[in-house]
């Protein structure tokens, strides 16, 4: 696998929480500086952050959330400065160290946009609009490469549930395979 010297930008989510930035799926609250990862699997590892066939790391995605994405009353988009180890996946990349660059406020004048903007100013990043998300981070690292990106192998992931059955022709509406009784 190439390597990539150099600060990698990705594109996450957050939960504004009051006036503060949180993960989505761990109690980790993010300030200002660098973050390390460390593994919380229930099944540690020795091997370092993030480890392949683990969860470990600071996930984010090759470009940025669409903006319906972020359309609750607590989630907002972000961009992510990463560095360390940082292993490719077909839809994102986990890393070990990060730190968030810059956020994007919602469009409506509510309470959550105010939030954001309260969690922006106390981590001393820009809060900006989600069309200028990438430019805002060109002073911050470089966003990796689409031919650098790895093909999705498995693109649906998720099994039916159930033993697999072959699929049989249905053809009620126009009688067959009904007997009459006369």
């Amino acid at each position: 696998a190439p390597d990539f010297i150099g600060v990698v930008i990705g594109f996450r989510q957050f939960r504004v929480i009051g006036s503060g930035l949180w993960s989505t799926h761990a109690a980790h609250r993010w300030h200002e500086g660098e973050h390390t990862a460390v593994c919380l699997s229930s099944r540690p590892h020795d091997d370092p952050v993030p480890a392949k066939g683990c969860t470990c790391g600071f996930y984010a995605r090759y470009r940025p959330y669409p903006r319906a994405a972020s359309m609750t009353h607590d989630l907002v988009n972000g961009a992510v400065a990463l560095w360390g180890s940082i292993e490719l996946h077909a839809h994102g990349m986990p890393a070990e160290h990060a730190s968030v660059v810059a956020v994007a406020p919602p469009f409506s004048h509510g309470d959550k946009r105010w939030r954001t903007r309260a969690a922006a100013a106390a981590l001393g990043i820009p809060a900006v609009p989600a069309r200028h998300l990438i430019a805002a981070t060109a002073d911050h690292g470089h966003l990796i490469p689409r031919q650098m990106q790895p093909p999705d192998v498995m693109p649906n992931k998720r099994k039916a549930p159930g033993p697999h059955r072959d699929a049989r022709p249905n053809a009620v509406a126009d009688g067959v395979g009904h007997r009459r009784h006369s």
